[in-house]
């Protein structure tokens, strides 16, 4: 019932209300309004900066810029890193084999995001990026809380100010395993790539920005991964026949259809409704519409994605769940430049922890409320399974 009262309320503010000012923000709700938005950085800019810099003591990584010249030299840097082939070649079989002996270690009773979710992207930061942390759960905290300080707002203060000591720690641990690095032979992860393009003189590959950059990286990597597949496992329990379709791609390996189940559930459980933008200039949102709206410079803007994914005007039988959409009318990681920059890598990562779970010949929620997702702060902590191999 909750759910559909929020997709009728949305509905409602995308006919009659499609660009709402309330409490001091602008409220994009419509498709093409919100792809606008995002489509247009040097008018909306990215809100990060101020608290990245916090959390780096004094730098930015690009999700935190706008359009610049800096932002392109360091995405590009990047991508020549981690490039896109990597998400098949090397992420895809490095998550798989993990989340499977996870899973064929625990047994047919877990605790989903205790056991599995959470722990393979830390895997995923120790192998490709290398950046394993001085602890899973050291690397887990600390991931989680700078996530939530930067990208939550309002936080309690108590929160944005451990938020503050962990990233200390965090910038501290990564000033030594880059000094560390050094000292060893070449290894093939993002860190020792990074390092090997330092000593070609590459522009912007000094220690701090190598240093910063993997600070971002694993900030998107850990909780983003792992409250994604919670959410996802939870909405397919309590939908049995789309837990039957996610149970029967599984069993097919078809991984490319797994990937877009993973994109349609986000669609109706997204794991955040929406996305931040400053206004940089005044502009004219909405032209052609009757209700188009001039926004003035510095306005605070919430484009809503979730609302946005589910507009009718561009969004086939929106009500429906379907694992045959094309795949850019997806918002759920973002859209246009600042789109998140493991996409690829979500694509094959996500799928990797569900799919040994959904191989199972059962699957149910465990009695009371182990069975029910938990959070702890911000993000899951707990979701007990009863499964049957």
């Amino acid at each position: 019932m909750k759910d559909f009262l929020i997709r009728l309320g949305l509905k409602l503010l995308r006919t009659f209300l499609p660009i709402l000012k309330f409490r001091g923000y602008v409220v994009v709700t419509r498709f093409d309004d919100v792809e606008e938005v995002f489509s247009r950085p040097n008018v909306f800019g990215v809100t990060y900066a101020e608290k990245m810099a916090v959390v780096t003591a004094g730098g930015n990584f690009f999700l935190g810029m706008n359009d610049t010249e800096t932002y392109e030299r360091d995405v590009s840097n990047m991508r020549v890193l981690m490039p896109r082939s990597d998400a098949a070649a090397i992420i895809k079989p490095l998550v798989e084999n993990y989340a499977n002996s996870l899973v064929d270690s625990l047994g047919d009773n877990f605790d989903f995001v205790a056991d599995l979710s959470s722990r393979v992207p830390v895997h995923f930061c120790s192998d490709y990026l290398g950046v394993p942390g001085p602890s899973e759960k050291e690397m887990i905290t600390w991931n989680s809380f700078l996530f939530g300080y930067l990208f939550f707002p309002n936080n309690p203060t108590e929160f944005d100010e451990k938020a503050k000591v962990l990233a200390t720690d965090a910038r501290n641990y990564l000033d030594q395993s880059i000094a560390t690095r050094k000292q060893q032979a070449f290894k093939d992860d993002v860190l020792g790539r990074a390092l090997n393009l330092q000593n070609a003189n590459v522009p912007g590959m000094s220690d701090l920005d190598i240093r910063n950059n993997l600070i971002g990286m694993t900030i998107g990597a850990i909780p983003t991964t792992s409250m994604a597949s919670a959410l996802i496992m939870d909405y397919l329990l309590d939908h049995p026949k789309h837990l039957a379709l996610a149970q029967q791609l599984a069993r097919a390996d078809d991984d490319d259809r797994l990937a877009n189940l993973v994109l349609e559930t986000l669609r109706f459980m997204p794991f955040s409704p929406g996305i931040f933008r400053e206004v940089l200039t005044d502009y004219t949102l909405g032209t052609g519409w009757l209700c188009s709206r001039r926004l003035k410079k510095g306005s605070k803007v919430i484009a809503l994605t979730q609302s946005a994914m589910l507009d009718g005007r561009y969004v086939s039988r929106p009500g429906h769940f379907s694992v045959d959409r094309p795949r850019h009318i997806y918002m759920p990681f973002g859209y246009g430049m600042h789109r998140c920059f493991g996409y690829y890598i979500n694509l094959v990562q996500i799928p990797a922890i569900l799919k040994p779970v959904l191989k199972k010949a059962t699957i149910a929620r465990a009695p009371g409320k182990a069975g029910k997702l938990q959070y702890k702060d911000l993000f899951p902590a707990h979701l007990q399974l009863i499964t049957t191999s």
